[in-house]
């Protein structure tokens, strides 16, 4: 596999080493391993973590690789509501939520924060694609607030600086019906 290769069949910025696996299924694994250390060190790909690679770091969207580095996850809470301009505040980290470990992470590309729900609360959530052909799952408006008032174990709105006019109130209270007693009485004002 040369480096040309690589670029013409990965189409994405982000890409795995399994993707490259199964783009190049004649290469065995360590092959590809090696070729790829070899493409970092002449800084013709970054290697962000063991086995997570990128062509260009300046390109690099956060709010994609938030759902590349710790799967599954898609992004939600105060990084959704800000995407929508639901709340002013810039998030200093990229909030998500998943199925495994609640965890934070660091790098050269910001910071990283994982919250676990339960399997049945793992919805409401749409992939977005990227300019650079990569996705970004992204809660809903309702389920980012929702997820919110739920993993931040809120008791109301009284004193936050939500803009709930853009909320659908409908899909808002479907998805409710999901949540514990006590979101579903949290009045959205």
């Amino acid at each position: 596999m040369k480096y040309l290769e690589l670029t013409a069949k990965i189409k994405q910025n982000i890409f795995t080493l399994l993707d490259v696996i199964k783009t190049f299924p004649g290469e065995k694994e360590a092959t590809v391993k090696v070729q790829l250390h070899r493409f970092a060190k002449k800084g013709q790909t970054v290697q962000i973590k063991r086995g997570l690679y990128c062509f260009n770091s300046s390109t690099v969207d956060e709010l994609e690789l938030a759902g590349v580095l710790y799967q599954p996850s898609y992004v939600s809470m105060e990084t959704a509501l800000n995407y929508y301009g639901l709340i002013p505040d810039i998030p200093l980290a990229v909030s998500s939520v998943t199925l495994t470990t609640t965890k934070h992470l660091k790098n050269s590309f910001g910071n990283f924060d994982y919250y676990k729900t339960k399997p049945s609360l793992f919805f409401g959530f749409t992939p977005i694609e990227t300019p650079n052909n990569g996705v970004i799952n992204m809660a809903d408006k309702e389920k980012a607030l929702l997820d919110y008032l739920y993993l931040r174990k809120m008791k109301g709105l009284a004193d936050s600086r939500l803009n709930t006019k853009i909320l659908d109130l409908k899909k808002y209270k479907k998805y409710a019906l999901s949540y514990p007693r006590r979101i579903q009485k949290i009045k959205i004002p």
